[in-house]
């Protein structure tokens, strides 16, 4: 059984996945990695549900940090970063109390570990 937080951090990106018309093998692949990481394989990506309240369950610093290093990670799964991605990314940190420019800096350049990411997410808090 998935956990709650999990569940609607899941749910989020699949909503990011298909914010530009396509949910790409290479994007569902990547959930699946996730899933299969953390113990989930119950998830079916027919049956996502994007609500207001999903945010307020993403409270920790650590579940923030992780889902905006994921949606970087998500964009940029299949070769293409279109500007709804961008777009959503940027109003999903906004919502997390993370600066859009976050997206700007590491749009444009590889991905670092998480564990260097999320120091340097530190600076774009809000």
């Amino acid at each position: 059984m998935m956990d709650e937080t999990l569940k609607k951090k899941i749910n989020l990106l699949v909503y990011l996945a298909n914010s530009d018309g396509k949910f790409h093998v290479s994007e569902k692949a990547f959930l699946r990695d996730i899933l299969e990481q953390r113990g989930a394989t119950d998830f079916d990506f027919d049956k996502v549900i994007v609500e207001a309240n999903l945010f307020k369950d993403v409270a920790s610093i650590v579940d923030k940090q992780e889902l905006m290093y994921w949606c970087l990670q998500l964009i940029k799964a299949d070769g293409i970063v279109h500007p709804d991605e961008i777009a959503y990314c940027k109003a999903l940190g906004i919502k997390l109390k993370f600066s859009p420019k976050v997206i700007d800096k590491y749009i444009l350049e590889e991905l670092p570990t998480f564990e260097v990411f999320s120091k340097e997410l530190r600076g774009f808090v809000l």
